[in-house]
């Protein structure tokens, strides 16, 4: 996919609102940060884990074929993980779940032209639902949520560092201009980030921040740049130091966790 966010997103920081002013990337960063600290606790209990991994395909699939931004793509993908987690959902209306799931972030992420129909995505699994259906279950997750689905992920943090992940020495050290860097960035990025969500402790057991930063990093590193600088120190508040953990797993594709649950269910 090639966007991360749409201008739409709540989340989204103009490059001139970022040039104006360092207060408002302050309160930015405060913002955003305490969004973070609101997630909702994974417990990795959901009875229906074992259609987790054909679900993340499916929204994938959808998300390509409508355009939409990972960052929607990435906050559908942690609603349905934490609804799952706190409901037991009969297979039957598995779908149902998943598409409302997706719905409800891309009413947040997108914008009113790029929001797919509840026509439409009924029509991706054959019209099994009727239309009150998702109306009705969009009310319940809302109430679920509390009314409040605004938690970054880390698409969204990584778009928000992205800003600053190259720098004028990596031009110079490479020889090639910048607007090659970034495809050659950007592209590895993305790999990345469809990566984290196909596994659930990627997602849940990681800080998105952190994991944000550690996709930067490992993307850097992937294209012949140095994995840190001061000027993502900076954006990030993490040193080198701070995410070498979450470098390692993403370098490994084992997000290795001291997850209780899986060492009693192999499901997991």
């Amino acid at each position: 996919m090639r966007y991360f966010m749409t201008k739409s997103s709540v989340f989204y920081l103009q490059k001139e609102a970022w040039d104006d002013t360092e207060e408002y990337k302050d309160n930015y960063k405060i913002v955003i940060k305490a969004r973070e600290q609101n997630r909702l606790p994974f417990i990795h209990q959901s009875p229906q884990f074992s259609y987790r991994s054909s679900l993340v395909e499916y929204l994938k699939q959808v998300c390509v074929e409508k355009k939409l931004s990972h960052c929607c793509l990435h906050l559908a993908v942690y609603i349905l993980d934490i609804f799952m987690d706190n409901h037991s959902i009969i297979p039957e209306r598995i779908l149902l779940v998943t598409n409302v799931c997706l719905l409800l972030a891309a009413k947040f992420e997108e914008t009113n032209l790029t929001i797919p129909k509840i026509t439409e995505l009924n029509g991706a699994i054959n019209n099994r639902y009727q239309i009150v259906d998702y109306k009705t279950l969009e009310i319940v997750v809302l109430r679920f949520f509390q009314w409040c689905i605004m938690f970054p992920t880390a698409a969204h943090y990584v778009y928000y560092y992205i800003q600053s992940a190259i720098c004028e020495e990596d031009i110079k050290n490479k020889g090639i201009n910048m607007r090659t860097i970034f495809y050659n960035l950007h592209h590895c990025v993305s790999e990345y980030l469809d990566q984290i969500i196909g596994n659930v402790h990627y997602m849940q057991c990681y800080p998105p921040s952190k994991l944000a930063a550690a996709i930067i990093a490992v993307s850097r590193m992937d294209i012949g740049l140095s994995c840190w600088t001061e000027q993502l120190q900076n954006m990030t508040d993490y040193k080198r130091e701070d995410i070498n953990m979450e470098i390692f797993v993403l370098k490994t594709k084992n997000p290795f966790t001291d997850c209780q649950k899986c060492k009693t269910d192999t499901n997991y």
